[in-house]
């Protein structure tokens, strides 16, 4: 990729990332690029380019803000890759590294511990060793099966939500408290409430759902009452995930007129219980399409802190859709690169709704499904929203 003169070759893979002037595809164009990497098989290069990311020197851009974060991301790629890949050691290797030059980069720190676990290495022993046992022994590739793709949002949560909660003896020393609680945001069937899952299947956590209607009361101080008790179960069931889908209609924005009067003393009820989640071993975790009508008090520091974007998939992901949703059907040299490529702006739902077209129009024909019935239901099926649509909703948190 050529640049201005006198721009560094690095400076110019690192803008492609992060807020640049060309607009809201370039923020994630190098997530596309590692994703084509590792879906072609390339792995050396995926590796390669981000440690060009990690390593130069940058000397006209190192101060700013967001070149730090997109190198810090790129460095959490490249541990992430080499544990999926089962290269601990490696991974182990780079992490000690970085503790060395950064003592307090508590990240590190944290991954280091996990690291040595996943590697079998000698380790203090703490109570809840025999619970995460199991974990230890999973890769990173099988504890997040079903998630393709994604990686960005798979690095930042396991960065500020699981490590926390894996490794929380090396977060005490430094006085950080376990989250207490975090929101995922976005358009409808893009994986919300099936992350969320994951999140608590790999840290260990016993996990409960609630949909709007499980609180709903008629009568005075009903629904208070429910809140209450749903997370007096939460704490006997601890450590434990509390699932809140379409968090927006639980905890409505107080100051909205359309909004009634009876949701104050609701809210208020989700704002006590919130307080003390992190140290009763509670997280609680909203999910919403419309950030921007959930009361304000819920997303303040201490409560839903965390905020992270679940978009459509990007070009791993669609790769990885795609042939989760083709295996055993009747098929024939389908060009999962071309249709991945076809497929940009759909989001899991609408890709699995093609795949089901493209299957149907087949059977109508009794034969194998082509990359052209593929092509042609995701033309007659276009995506719902378009890439503007999506940068507007990950802006409105």
């Amino acid at each position: 990729m050529s640049g201005s003169p006198g721009t560094p070759k690095s400076a110019n893979l690192v803008c492609v990332a992060m807020d640049t002037p060309d607009g809201p595809r370039n923020q994630s164009r190098l997530h596309e690029r590692i994703g084509r990497l590792i879906s072609r098989g390339q792995l050396r290069r995926a590796l390669d380019l981000l440690d060009r990311v990690i390593e130069d020197p940058l000397p006209l851009f190192q101060e700013e803000d967001w070149v730090v974060r997109e190198r810090r991301l790129a460095w959490l790629y490249r541990i992430e890759l080499l544990r999926e890949w089962g290269r601990l050691t490696e991974a182990l290797a780079w992490t000690c590294l970085e503790t060395e030059m950064v003592p307090d980069n508590v990240t590190a720190l944290a991954l280091r511990e996990r690291l040595k676990r996943e590697s079998g290495l000698r380790r203090k022993p703490t109570k809840d060793d025999a619970r995460l046992a199991g974990m230890a022994r999973k890769t990173l590739k099988d504890q997040w099966t079903g998630v393709a793709g994604m990686r960005e949002l798979k690095a930042m949560l396991q960065r500020d939500v699981i490590l926390p909660l894996q490794e929380p003896e090396v977060y005490a020393q430094y006085r950080l408290n376990l989250p207490n609680g975090i929101l995922l945001y976005g358009p409808p069937g893009c994986g919300k409430t099936f992350i969320a899952r994951k999140l608590a299947e790999i840290a260990g956590y016993s996990f409960i759902e609630v949909k709007p209607g499980d609180l709903a009361s008629t009568f005075v101080h009903g629904t208070q009452g429910r809140i209450a008790a749903l997370f007096g179960n939460a704490l006997k069931q601890a450590p434990c995930m509390i699932f809140f889908d379409e968090l927006d209609a639980m905890v409505p924005d107080r100051s909205d007129s359309r909004v009634g009067h009876h949701y104050a003393s609701e809210v208020n009820e989700f704002l006590v219980r919130l307080n003390e989640c992190g140290r009763q071993r509670i997280l609680v975790i909203g999910a919403t399409n419309l950030p921007n009508r959930i009361d304000s008090a819920m997303l303040r520091p201490g409560r839903l802190d965390k905020k992270f974007f679940v978009g459509p998939p990007d070009y791993e992901a669609r790769f990885e859709l795609l042939r989760m949703g083709m295996k055993d059907r009747p098929q024939l040299d389908i060009d999962w690169h071309d249709c991945a490529q076809q497929l940009e702006d759909y989001t899991c739902a609408e890709i699995e709704h093609v795949i089901n077209e493209a299957a149907r129009h087949a059977l109508e024909q009794k034969r194998a499904i082509t990359t052209g019935d593929i092509l042609s239901a995701a033309g007659s099926n276009p995506p719902a929203h378009t890439p503007e649509d999506f940068e507007r909703m990950r802006m409105t948190s």
